[in-house]
């Protein structure tokens, strides 16, 4: 058995198995890069933690049963007349929620919540 495989092996008992799989890559990565063995240990913690990030919020969307995924990166100014690109902007830096402001959902009955216009009264204008 190589010590490769070891590794691998004891990662997955250690429940690092995200990190077991993508070993050999970090390995190789570390190789070309001359990493010390600090950095090394460091960019394997990384991914694991990374990874396991990864995986609770896929799981936390996936319990939420959403309909569909939707993000302000894909929204369509054009089709939206009274948000300008700079509100959207802001929207996006999340300022809002640590400064108390209250985010309004509106538009017109029977269009579906995924349809409707974002608007912040006070904030955005």
């Amino acid at each position: 058995m190589s010590q490769i495989q070891q590794l691998q092996d004891i990662m997955k008992g250690l429940r690092l198995v995200e990190t077991a799989k993508h070993l050999p890559h970090l390995i190789r990565e570390a190789e070309q890069k001359d990493l010390s063995f600090t950095q090394f240990l460091l960019d394997v913690t990384s991914y694991e933690q990374t990874r396991r990030e990864e995986k609770q919020l896929n799981n936390r969307l996936k319990w939420a049963t959403f309909p569909f995924s939707k993000t302000l990166e894909e929204f369509n100014l054009k089709e939206q007349k009274s948000l300008s690109n700079k509100q959207l902007n802001r929207l996006k830096d999340l300022t809002w929620i640590e400064q108390l402001y209250n985010l309004i959902l509106l538009g017109p009955p029977g269009v579906g919540n995924y349809e409707k216009t974002l608007f912040m009264e006070r904030y955005l204008n």
